[in-house]
Order: structure tokens, then sequence, then C-alpha cells
């Protein structure tokens, strides 16, 4: 096991208990993706008509990613530490206001690989989700992209 997973599955034991420490033991991939649909929800929720991130199940695209395979328990076991912290059981149980919380504090946090994770989670989610067909038809641009111009969206926004 590596030192990180060691010095992660302590740190679940130390602020979690026992039950935090079986759910970080039990975290493969597929374990985590209760928590990455959360994470995937939180940052994209959708609204306006639109589905959040996890109904098109990018979460799953995520884990399925082998360049984030090493860092998908780290970044759990963080966000599911930060969640034991303000006294709920993992980053799931957490409400809207306290996911926002957690992501906000590991996008500022100078901890070894949070903030590379959730920048990660941040660029390939958000990358899918945009480039959904029903996300891209709720948008009503259809001109050319730059350098050619947008020809309805020519004045800044007021």
């Amino acid at each position: 096991m590596q030192r990180r997973n060691v010095v992660a599955l302590l740190g679940a034991l130390l602020l979690g208990g026992g039950s935090m420490l079986r759910r970080a033991l039990a975290l493969g991939p597929q374990g985590a993706a209760p928590s990455l649909a959360a994470v995937a929800d939180t940052l994209f929720p959708g609204g306006d008509g639109l589905p959040a991130a996890s109904t098109f199940g990018l979460h799953e695209r995520v884990l399925a990613m082998a360049d984030l395979r090493s860092s998908i328990n780290e970044g759990i076991a963080w966000l599911d530490r930060f969640a034991a912290s303000r006294g709920a059981a993992d980053f799931v149980a957490l409400d809207e206001a306290g996911r926002l919380a957690a992501l906000d504090a590991a996008f500022a946090s100078a901890d070894d690989g949070i903030r590379p994770f959730v920048f990660a989670l941040r660029q390939h989610i958000g990358t899918a989700y945009y480039t959904e067909p029903a996300v891209k038809k709720a948008f009503a641009y259809t001109g050319p992209p730059q350098p050619e111009g947008f020809a309805d969206f020519q004045e800044r926004p007021r």
C-alpha cells in the first residue's frame, strides 16, 4: 500500500472512526461512484431545464480514466475527512452548502494532491458536460467560432 494511502487511512480513522476507515478501505473505483456523482453534481448542478452532470454518467467516465485512478481514492478520502470535520458521515452526506464548502476548501488547499485532483475533475467533467448533445442544444448560439466572429453576440453582456 502506498504511503499516502496509509496516511489517508490513518487520517480517516482519527477523524471519522472505524466506519470511515472501513469505507476508505472498501473504496475501489466503483465504490467511489456515489462520491464522484455528488462532486459532479456540485460542480455542474444543471438548472434551467438542464440535468445535473451525474444524469449523463459523467462521474462514471471519470472512474474509467486511467490517469485519475490513483488519485480518486485519495481525493474522496480528503473530501470525506473534510465532511467528518463538519460532523457529516462523508462527502455525500453533506448538504449543498457543505459540499460547496468542501470543494472550495479543496481548491484552496495546499494539501498534497487534492488541488490537482479537483482541478482535474472540474476540467474533465466540465468538458464532458458541455459537449453533451442535450446541453449543447440548450444554448441558443449557433454561429461560427472565433476567429471568424460571433455574429449574434457582438456586444458585450449588459
